[in-house]
């Protein structure tokens, strides 16, 4: 996993970047940059020399729960202090310029662990940033776990008819909503497959595959099949390097996110709903 570097002045960052050597880093030219889901960003770091109101608000909503943690790095000004230090979070922390050398490495080791389960963030960021029809909206919910807090779901579902169940649609209509609403460029069983191989891997910590795929409900094969074809692993190398799985993940959201995509539109679903008699779901 990656950090992402932003400056817009080029002596800080160069500063910053002599200071993270050693360190992957991956310095970007734009702010837009640092909005794409990546699962593969480990932490943000943005160095700026003012904090004007634009600023302010740029930085209070990019950097949320749905996002990597972020470190920002700043002239020590009355502005500065004034707008910056209410931000501050367990996500979002501030340095000053003065402080690069002690501490920026430091506090950025201990942002290891507020990254959050990633299937979990991305579901996050869908129905935040997405306008999604109810059902569409429910439907990540479920799978990424979004109404149990950070720990992802208990054990996710591992078939698109037991989810379309769930939000009384058919599966074929249930699978044209994900296609027309998500600005994800794949299937809905292919982002089913990722929350249970994510979730597999996350059990493996406490319990053995065999247990893992039949609390799934599922063959072991069938589980192997699935870390196979979406991780490039097997069972044993997943348990060996869980990391490689959770960088495979952040390599193939990169892959299929189409934020143009997904239309969200509502319409459609009013539409339906009137030429069937049924009501929205």
């Amino acid at each position: 996993m990656a950090y992402l570097l932003y400056c817009g002045d080029s002596e800080l960052g160069n500063r910053l970047e002599r200071v993270l050597d050693g360190l992957e880093v991956r310095r970007v030219t734009s702010r837009r940059a640092l909005l794409a889901p990546s699962m593969s960003t480990r932490a943000a770091v943005v160095g700026i020399t003012a904090c004007a109101d634009g600023d302010f608000e740029w930085l209070r909503s990019t950097f949320g729960p749905l996002s990597p943690p972020c470190v920002v790095v700043a002239e020590l000004s009355v502005d500065c202090l004034r707008r910056l230090y209410p931000l501050r979070s367990d996500r979002l922390r501030v340095i000053w310029t003065d402080e690069i050398e002690s501490r920026l490495v430091e506090i950025l080791e201990g942002l290891r662990g507020t990254n959050g389960d990633p299937m979990w963030r991305l579901g996050l960021k869908l129905v935040t940033d997405h306008s999604l029809r109810p059902s569409v909206r429910e439907t990540i919910s479920r799978v990424c776990g979004l109404d149990d807090a950070a720990n992802g779901p208990l054990i996710p579902e591992n078939s698109v008819g037991r989810l379309a169940d769930h939000v009384e649609l058919a599966p074929p209509t249930l699978r044209q909503y994900w296609r027309e609403d998500v600005p994800l460029g794949c299937s809905l069983k292919e982002f089913l497959s990722w929350a249970v191989i994510l979730w597999a891997l996350r059990a493996r910590s406490r319990d053995g595959w065999n247990a893992i795929a039949e609390r799934l409900g599922l063959q072991r094969r069938t589980l192997q099949r699935n870390f196979n074809r979406l991780a490039g692993c097997t069972l044993a190398e997943a348990a060996e390097d869980p990391a490689q799985v959770v960088r495979r993940f952040g390599a193939w959201v990169d892959s299929v996110w189409e934020p143009g995509s997904g239309n969200g539109s509502r319409k459609l679903d009013r539409a339906h709903a009137r030429a069937s008699g049924a009501q929205v779901t």
